[in-house]
């Protein structure tokens, strides 16, 4: 973090965002970012940063792979320089990009005009216990965790190209569905996908939501005997995505960034953890449930299935509460 004064922020200050990171990690972000007050332009991966933008959580986006981030790390002189005409005048910086090299910081901080400039690590140490939102917020000086952030609103064309999208995979307009994302970043991160199959059935209506992941590493014939049996969406475009999250009944995943999109959207979640630490990178959200254990293959179906009837319960108490 770099050296500020303990002045209050003003809420029309010009606040410019950067995490390059995944989805998970880009929701997570949104999170801290609502604290902030201010104007917010975010800059990351361009679906990614509209995909905020369209929630109300930022007021610009600027995608992060079309910048020459390079010259934050470069010796060419600022004035020569493409980047900061295209970041554009700031009056604070929060980044997750660059962090921990100072010249790097610097430079960026100097490129956007920043007068104060914070720098977030993009994990947590191995010695903190907390959340990395609360990491977040502690190094910013906020009061308190954010365990439970406002719900994210989405547009109604997003609800109406999910309509569209579940009418295409088989689910009637009005009709009650879960959705089930048997899919992660990581194999080791992946619950058995019978077990997921099993759930499904419990449930009633499920639909399957498979990622650009499952789709490019899974077996020839795996969706196909998944379509076979139940409704599946493949790949949708994110602001599709959001609006067939925050339609669902439930939702079960394993550690990955629709969980915390659906978590951050209102959605009723169910999270599954294994090798990674969900006291670190659960999602947060106003009715969210973690079942975890050393080896994803040691969750059982019960287990999971019951997170959903919990998760149900704590959403229906929420939308009861004055």
């Amino acid at each position: 973090m770099m050296p500020h004064g303990p002045e209050a922020l003003s809420r029309q200050e010009r606040i410019l965002a950067v995490h390059s990171g995944a989805l998970g990690d880009v929701v997570l972000f949104g999170h801290l970012l609502g604290r902030l007050g201010g104007t917010v332009t975010l800059v990351a991966g361009g679906a990614k940063a509209r995909l905020l933008a369209g929630m109300g959580v930022a007021a610009g986006a600027v995608d992060f792979d079309t910048l020459p981030m390079h010259e934050v790390f470069s010796e060419t002189q600022l004035d020569a320089c493409e980047l900061p005409a295209l970041l554009g005048r700031h009056d604070r910086l929060v980044s997750c990009f660059a962090a921990g090299d100072r010249k790097a910081e610097l430079r960026l901080a100097a490129m956007c005009g920043a007068r104060r400039a914070d720098f977030l690590p993009i994990r947590p140490p191995k010695a903190f216990r907390g959340h990395l939102l609360d990491l977040w917020a502690g190094l910013l000086g906020l009061d308190g965790p954010a365990r439970d952030p406002p719900t994210w609103r989405i547009p109604d064309s997003w609800r109406e190209a999910a309509a569209g999208a579940l009418a295409q995979a088989g689910v009637r307009e009005g009709e009650a569905y879960a959705v089930l994302h048997p899919g992660s970043g990581g194999e080791a991160k992946c619950w058995p996908l019978d077990r997921f199959e099993l759930l499904a059935r419990r449930l009633g209506r499920s639909v399957f939501v498979v990622g650009p992941v499952e789709a490019d590493r899974w077996p020839a014939g795996r969706i196909e005997r998944l379509r076979a049996a139940f409704a599946v969406r493949v790949c949708s475009e994110l602001p599709v995505l959001a609006g067939l999250l925050a339609g669902a009944d439930a939702v079960v995943c394993n550690d990955s960034g629709i969980g915390h999109l659906a978590a951050a959207v209102g959605a009723p979640t169910v999270a599954l953890f294994g090798p990674t630490r969900p006291e670190h990178f659960a999602p947060r959200g106003r009715a969210v449930r973690v079942v975890a254990a050393d080896r994803m293959q040691d969750i059982s179906v019960d287990d999971v299935e019951a997170a959903v009837r919990a998760s149900l319960d704590r959403a229906g108490s929420v939308e009861s509460s004055p």
